[in-house]
């Protein structure tokens, strides 16, 4: 049943995405000179390759899969993915195959209609999704074989909403207070294959320790034999708290920690794409103009150079000189010494370039190094890594990633001084929690919060 719907909803995507190229395609051509398309043979096999291309690419991010209301932000960051990447290779397409005559208006218009009809879709999709299941439509039952804190957490989080359309169908453990009367218990460990007979199951969810792995081996092969979804929820999950992956070398299981997002190509280029256009514009059209008045203004307020340069921690660890605008008096401390509030170093103008967060815009060429990013953890002087990398446990994973001129921790309330261990430290678990759960729209989130932040409220730790 449950592959069934899963090929109805492969079928609707692909159609309804074929639906919105060929439109795109349409509309385009109404908004670009007749004279400056392609002629009927090309535009023919150009109008062909890009949906098939476009079909083969979400097919290879799986966005024809079952939408899930449990990550959305998951889901259309894979859709920015794909997008990005059809962009590129249609880009390709037809710079190969098109002449020089070829319009770029036309196939610009083509991709950012498509890609505004894309996201809408899917947005509007996961919508109906949600309300067609808070009416009943229930699509997955399932079947749950002990109970934890962890199943504890899943039935109050996901399989008792209707949102994320799971039935439960019956709870089997030897526990003999549950102290839950919504878990529908039907009966003991041993009385769940002969129940599974009885029923139309898609779905068995073990959470049951290695001792019971006779048990576990019954049920995989009970499921296998009768097209029934197994998920297991490993034992060290209690202990142990950060993401992982496995993998197989020769059919041994090899479990990886802490794999990241970033650590794929295409989303790795996706966001030095987006990191170098971004910070191109603010170069151009912002610090052009304003990089002479700030200047001016450190210059005739008080002694010293426009810019200040620290070494700072980057990327795997490594020093990199980064870029601000002088915010303070020149002073033996500023690579020893972070800012506090009321800091008598603090200049007039500096101050002020602090709270509105200017004095961080040259680091924008740091980006355009290649030695920042957009967003990412705040770098913090040599001095500090030393330190902090010896008081706050897992400080140095943060390194993994580039450091950013904002992050995850600047926007949940870890921004400025650190005065204790502790603030460090959950600056530090913020940091991981991006890291490894990174996505192209997290970043475009950072980035308005921050923006909208630096206009329009005040920081107390903003000095």
């Amino acid at each position: 049943m449950a592959l069934q719907q899963l090929n109805k909803v492969l079928i609707l995507f692909a159609l309804t995405d074929t639906v919105l190229l060929l439109l795109s395609v349409f509309l385009a051509k109404e908004f670009s000179c007749q004279e400056s398309l392609p002629e009927t043979q090309l535009y023919i096999v150009l109008l062909v390759s890009w949906i098939s291309l476009w079909i083969l690419i979400s097919i290879k991010f799986g966005l024809y899969e079952q939408p899930s209301a449990l990550e959305q932000h998951r889901i259309l960051a894979k859709n920015l993915q794909a997008l990005f990447l059809f962009a590129v290779m249609t880009g390709a397409l037809v710079f190969f195959l098109a002449d020089r005559h070829f319009s770029s208006l036309f196939f610009m218009d083509v991709l950012s209609l498509f890609s505004f009809g894309i996201l809408i879709w899917r947005i509007s999709a996961i919508y109906f999704l949600k309300r067609w299941r808070r009416k009943g439509g229930k699509e997955f039952k399932v079947v749950l074989v002990g109970v934890d804190d962890n199943v504890y957490r899943l039935i109050d989080r996901v399989y008792s909403s209707p949102n994320h359309g799971f039935q439960i169908e019956g709870v089997f453990t030897n526990v003999v207070q549950l102290g839950k009367s919504e878990i529908k218990r039907k009966g003991k460990l041993s009385e769940a294959i002969p129940f599974l007979e009885n029923k139309e199951i898609d779905e068995i969810i073990i959470s049951l320790p290695y001792t019971k792995s006779s048990l576990i081996n019954q049920l995989i092969r009970y499921a296998d034999n009768h097209m029934i979804r197994v998920r297991v929820i490993p034992e060290f999950s209690g202990y142990l708290f950060q993401t992982f992956t496995i993998d197989y070398i020769e059919n041994i299981p090899l479990m990886k920690l802490r794999e990241k997002p970033l650590q794929s190509f295409i989303n790795r280029v996706l966001k030095r794409t987006f990191d170098v256009i971004f910070s191109l514009v603010v170069v151009i059209f912002i610090f052009s103009w304003l990089f002479p008045v700030i200047s001016l203004a450190i210059k005739l307020t008080s002694k010293g150079p426009v810019f200040f340069r620290q070494q700072r921690t980057g990327r795997n660890g490594s020093a990199f000189t980064c870029w601000k605008f002088r915010s303070m008096v020149v002073n033996g401390q500023s690579d020893s010494l972070q800012a506090t509030k009321n800091d008598p170093r603090l200049t007039k103008v500096g101050a002020f370039l602090r709270r509105t967060s200017l004095d961080e815009l040259p680091q924008f060429f740091n980006v355009l190094n290649n030695k920042m990013s957009i967003i990412g953890p705040r770098p913090h002087m040599l001095k500090h890594t030393e330190e902090y990398s010896k008081l706050v446990d897992k400080f140095m994973v943060r390194h993994f990633a580039k450091p950013g001129i904002t992050g995850w921790a600047q926007i949940t309330g870890y921004r400025g001084e650190t005065k204790t261990v502790q603030d460090m430290e959950n600056r530090a678990n913020a940091d991981i929690w991006y890291i490894e759960n990174w996505s192209f729209l997290l970043d475009f989130k950072i980035l308005f919060k921050t923006i909208f932040t630096v206009f329009f409220t005040k920081e107390e730790n903003a000095f």
